[in-house]
């Protein structure tokens, strides 16, 4: 879908409708991500049996899925009231409508329950970490990051709270701090924030 369409068409869409639209917008990216070549080489994909590149596939998935629904409530922060409860439906369909979707795909229901979970289970942490992610970034960059606006902060929390998590579970807690795979998730996450925020009004 365009911008011009959704900029004509999008306040006519229903909360699923939405939702729908930007599990498989999130999903396309992190597909992309995880095909990338520097990707596979930051994260040694190539160096793991099957079971594990999926792994690794799941936990970019999940990752954008968990991103996109932080920043749809974070921006319910900022928006105008009237706008609130129709985003806030959107942030809490989509992981259903991420599992829908992978049931329409025939993936088997109990796959689909283990999805539900992983998703539950990702955002729950990363929630509460951005808290402490927050703190620490408050005390350690109080000079950068004074005179920011509130949402540019939080924006930034929220980049380094999720890169640094998503890069955990991928490497299974072997990263360190400076991996550059940090970046590289920092990087994409960025650019899916971009383009997301373009539509959240």
């Amino acid at each position: 879908m365009n911008f011009l369409v959704r900029k004509i068409l999008g306040k006519h869409f229903s909360p699923a409708e939405w939702a729908n639209f930007l599990v498989k917008e999130t999903a396309e990216s992190a597909g992309k991500v995880f095909n990338d070549s520097q990707f596979q080489k930051l994260a040694r994909v190539q160096e793991f049996g099957e079971e594990e590149r999926n792994r690794i596939f799941n936990e970019v998935q999940v990752t954008g899925l968990v991103y996109l629904i932080l920043l749809i409530e974070n921006k319910l922060r900022y928006m105008a009231d009237e706008r609130i409860s129709h985003w806030r439906e959107v942030a809490q369909a989509i992981p259903a409508v991420y599992c829908a979707w992978l049931a329409e795909l025939g993936i088997a229901q109990e796959f689909v329950d283990i999805w539900k979970k992983l998703i539950d289970l990702r955002l729950s942490e990363y929630q509460e970490e951005f808290f402490g992610t927050k703190e620490v970034l408050e005390k350690r960059l109080a000079d950068e990051l004074e005179g920011r606006q509130e949402e540019v902060k939080d924006a930034f929390y929220r980049l380094e709270t999720v890169a640094v998590a998503s890069m955990l579970h991928i490497t299974r807690g072997k990263a360190k701090p400076d991996d550059p795979l940090k970046r590289h998730l920092m990087t994409w996450l960025g650019v899916l924030e971009a383009n997301t925020s373009k539509n959240i009004e």
